[in-house]
């Protein structure tokens, strides 16, 4: 009994092992800068906002009008914060039987949220409800929505101008 459990473990061990090389071979490739696809939406931090007699982690993602537009949107991402704080802080959520009331809400920052930006950058705004992590909920189900946050674009920006440079230079 011992011999054929002892193969399968063997053999259970070794794909595991090969699987795992294969998978850290195939996630240690550079990327190009070039390869870079410009995001349609911007992820927010999550932030706390007030509700009824408590604060609520809430998740914003901004959808760019423009992808061009989404640098501008994140080099403004302090004032965009501050424009939803104080909206949020002058009306509070709103809690009905224990449950937050999102609807209303994006309508609510839109206008703040496009003069913090200082154009009509932001086309919507979605709102989620807790502090959701990058890349999931509704938004990677819509079609040809790009997800990112403003650290990784402005340093994915800050890339390619360096590897523009470099070309040039050449």
């Amino acid at each position: 009994m011992h011999g054929p459990a002892l193969r399968l473990a063997f053999i259970l061990l070794f794909a595991a092992f090969i699987a795992g090389d294969s998978a850290h071979a195939g996630g240690s490739k550079k990327k190009d800068p070039k390869d870079w696809v410009q995001p349609t939406h911007i992820q927010m931090q999550p932030m706390m906002l007030r509700a009824g007699h408590t604060n609520v982690p809430i998740t914003f993602f901004l959808e760019a009008g423009k992808p061009e537009q989404v640098e501008d949107i994140c080099k403004h991402m302090p004032r965009v914060r501050d424009a939803v704080l104080l909206t949020v802080s002058r009306k509070p959520i709103t809690v009905r039987k224990n449950r937050l009331v999102l609807k209303g809400l994006d309508r609510r920052i839109f206008g703040p949220v496009n003069r913090a930006v200082g154009r009509k950058f932001v086309r919507k705004i979605f709102v989620a409800k807790g502090a959701v992590r990058m890349g999931t909920g509704k938004i990677k189900q819509r079609p040809f929505a790009v997800i990112g946050d403003c650290v990784n674009i402005l340093r994915s920006s800050r890339e390619r101008e360096q590897a523009a440079r470099a070309a040039a230079n050449k």
